[in-house]
């Protein structure tokens, strides 16, 4: 979590009620918050180079009684530039194959238009097993400003609306400013992160900024120039379900080895039960629309 050198003083607990001193640092917490999304929406544009990235999966841990034994794939990611927003696309194609000789295979697909102010998100999830659709979400939220508190509305499984709470992210908002950070040498920050991805309501996000892995060297085919004099680090992403994150563990993790511009040249999706990685093996240069 995001620490703030603003404490209560014994002073101010004689003086103010507790209510009154909470309010205070809801007031900062707020302040400082919207002053950190502004700077991500104002860099968006400078930061993130339109792209579209292929990367190979395969399984990189089984846990104990997980019933996994080899997994292999396919991730493509466009990030594509629409003059006010930014569209992202992602698909995902695994097989996998268990201890018991049974193979089945996965196919999900995640959708997204993100104004550029970070305050309008609509999305769309399809995920399918064996060509069966498992689940499928879609929808819109929009934030009322700057940090500010938001709604969330689903049309897909049902309908449903719901809150989201002050100084709630948007993804690619929420990319720009994870980078932001790294630049600015912060080991670690922690944002409210609303994706579409579930019913329930924004994910807590803890990230973890270090020094970026060694490449494995994976050969890249492609526009391999956007990979060039760009800065990098390795920022491990820990996704925890509102108000579980003091006792329970994270829902899923995510380590990325992040380049400045906003491209992965690998990373670690982690399930709990077992891990996959993506390593890049294709990279293509998008075009910046004449807005």
């Amino acid at each position: 979590m995001t620490t703030f050198s603003f404490r209560c003083s014994r002073v101010q607990i004689a003086v103010l009620s507790a209510a009154v001193c909470a309010l205070l640092l809801l007031g900062l917490w707020i302040r400082v918050a919207a002053a950190q999304q502004q700077l991500a929406q104002q860099q968006t544009d400078a930061v993130l180079v339109p792209h579209r990235a292929t990367y190979d999966m395969k399984l990189n841990v089984a846990r104990p009684n997980s019933g996994i034994i080899e997994v292999n794939g396919r991730m493509v990611l466009e990030m594509v530039d629409s003059c006010d927003a930014w569209e992202v696309k992602q698909r995902i194609k695994l097989k996998f194959l268990r201890n018991d000789g049974e193979e089945f295979d996965t196919d999900s697909s995640f959708t997204s238009y993100e104004t550029k102010d970070g305050l309008g998100l609509r999305f769309s999830v399809r995920n399918i097993q064996d060509q069966e659709v498992e689940e499928e979400l879609r929808g819109h939220a929009d934030l009322e400003g700057q940090g500010g508190k938001g709604r969330a509305s689903f049309t897909l499984p049902e309908v449903r609306s719901f809150e989201l709470p002050a100084g709630t992210l948007f993804p690619t908002t929420h990319l720009a400013l994870i980078i932001q950070h790294a630049r600015a040498g912060d080991k670690s920050v922690s944002y409210s992160v609303f994706d579409g991805a579930r019913l329930d309501g924004a994910f807590t996000v803890n990230a973890v900024i270090g020094k970026s892995p060694r490449s494995a060297g994976t050969p890249i085919r492609g526009d391999v120039g956007l990979l060039r004099g760009q800065p990098s680090w390795g920022v491990r992403l820990a996704f925890f379900a509102a108000g579980d994150q003091a006792t329970a563990n994270p829902e899923y993790e995510l380590a990325l080895d992040l380049l400045g511009n906003g491209i992965a040249r690998s990373m670690l999706l982690d399930y709990g039960d077992f891990a996959v990685d993506a390593r890049l093996v294709q990279l293509q240069a998008l075009p910046r629309p004449r807005c």
